[in-house]
């Protein structure tokens, strides 16, 4: 009698502890508590309530009780990650619309200048939440717009790091107000060296998607089903007449209208002004442009000359460094064409 009684209270036990180590993991994981610390600091909190409440069990619901509870956070973290990786994948680029570039003036150095500005509220991966104007002067815009119908290229083989790199040494010095905008936030948030990069990344991923083409921007029926589909959705979300099918930094911070390598080469300019090393990585078989960036960090990376580029998407949110959709996540298929460093 007395033995079923305790192995009654045992259960009870176990219940209580499961459910206050769960309830426990789930506070403490929104503080940025890695998973394991989560579960431990979990399971501790909930066994110290069960035995406030109900006394000490046997020893063995105590550990069957643990392994059970680690068990059962494992699986559903894997399970999560696995739904936010199939959410990710799913999720297609926004192209209902564009967005807003406002024509405005500033004073600078006494005079009153015309500038295009755009006020950028944004959150990186993480839930931190950011705010910036970004602004170009109508007179550097004017002076670098179509610049790239002047370039003739040059002998190598690395066509595109060549023209790439050409680009980041025109605009970077009219990029000076973006960069001290960049730099303010840093300052002000005292970010460490990822989550500056971070920052800049997102607020990049956060502007949406537009198409860019060396030819004029054609009815979306004379396109594959992909591209009709974005074009079905956001008829304006298409750059015609561009030379390389590539907008300068500048144009496409006037617009706030580009690919794939025209974002690449933005935050490739940025972080390596900040003095990351960097790297711009293309796909001929993925039709593609990403970033790779030399930190510390898991994910999906590219070893190049000895260095480890993490792999990061630039063209969409919520992806951080080294997290590649599966749909390109061969790092085979993916060639560096320019370095920082």
């Amino acid at each position: 009698m007395q033995d079923g009684k305790a192995n009654n209270q045992g259960c009870l036990w176990t219940v209580v502890v499961f459910a206050f180590s769960l309830l426990a993991f789930g506070l403490f994981s929104l503080f940025g508590i890695s998973a394991l610390f989560a579960a431990i600091m979990g399971l501790g909190l909930a066994i110290v309530i069960a035995n406030k409440l109900m006394g000490k069990p046997q020893k063995g619901f105590l550990w069957g009780s643990a392994f059970f509870y680690f068990a059962v956070v494992m699986v559903l973290r894997f399970a999560v990650g696995m739904i936010k990786d199939i959410m990710k994948e799913n999720k297609a680029p926004t192209f209902n619309k564009t967005e807003a570039v406002a024509r405005t003036k500033m004073v600078e150095d006494r005079d009153t200048i015309y500038v295009y500005s755009s006020n950028r509220f944004w959150k990186d991966n993480f839930g931190n939440a950011y705010t910036t104007t970004l602004t170009v002067r109508e007179a550097d815009y004017k002076l670098l717009y179509k610049h790239l119908e002047e370039y003739r290229g040059t002998a190598s083989v690395n066509f595109w790091g060549d023209l790439y790199d050409y680009l980041d040494q025109k605009d970077t010095p009219k990029l000076d107000l973006v960069l001290r905008a960049f730099a303010e936030i840093q300052k002000k948030e005292n970010l460490d060296q990822m989550e500056f990069a971070e920052m800049v990344v997102t607020c990049i991923q956060d502007i949406p998607y537009s198409l860019v083409f060396e030819g004029a921007c054609l009815a979306p029926e004379n396109y594959e089903p992909e591209i009709e589909r974005i074009l079905k959705q956001c008829p304006e979300c298409c750059v015609g007449g561009v030379k390389f099918g590539i907008q300068n930094p500048v144009t496409f911070l006037q617009s706030l209208k580009g690919d794939c390598d025209t974002r690449t080469v933005l935050i490739y300019a940025i972080l390596k002004y900040f003095g990351y090393d960097i790297a711009i990585l293309n796909s001929d078989y993925y039709r593609h442009s990403i970033l790779g960036i030399n930190l510390p960090g898991a994910g999906t990376y590219k070893t190049y000359y000895g260095k480890r580029y993490l792999l990061w998407e630039t063209t969409n949110k919520y992806f951080k460094a080294g997290d590649v959709p599966s749909t390109f996540n061969n790092v085979s298929h993916w060639n560096v064409v320019l370095t920082s460093k």
